[in-house]
């Protein structure tokens, strides 16, 4: 009995060079992404450190929490994001906003991303 011609054993040059492509794709996106994803932690650790400290000291203006929250910007060495910083006050409580926008390139668009975080002291 002749033996047949064994299948095929792996991938093709083809399916590799797709893989690769898929692989190559996560990662030029994830080179975009997770650096604003840790910027976006960084905000949230900054918003945080505010109100913590508002615990223990008290801002009693509007300046006071304003120069709290560049001062932990400051420390994070974030002082890019000072500009996107709005602190109001109204009836007695204290808005800190911060409001930024990024762009993640995914080669076929440019996808506008807006983050905005805020915080509200009493």
């Amino acid at each position: 009995m002749n033996k047949l011609p064994a299948q095929q054993k792996g991938a093709s040059a083809i399916v590799t060079i797709i893989i690769l492509a898929a692989f190559a794709y996560a990662v030029y996106v994830g080179i975009q992404y997770v650096p604003q994803a840790i910027e976006s932690r960084s905000v949230d650790s900054v918003l945080e450190s505010v109100e913590t400290d508002q615990k223990t000291n008290p801002a009693t203006t509007e300046y006071d929490a304003r120069a709290k929250v560049i001062r932990y910007l400051q420390i994070n060495e974030m002082n890019d994001m000072v500009k996107n910083v709005s602190v109001n006050e109204f009836g007695g409580k204290t808005t800190i906003k911060i409001a930024y926008d990024r762009e993640l390139n995914l080669m076929f668009k440019t996808h506008q991303m807006h983050h905005e975080k805020t915080l509200v002291l009493k």
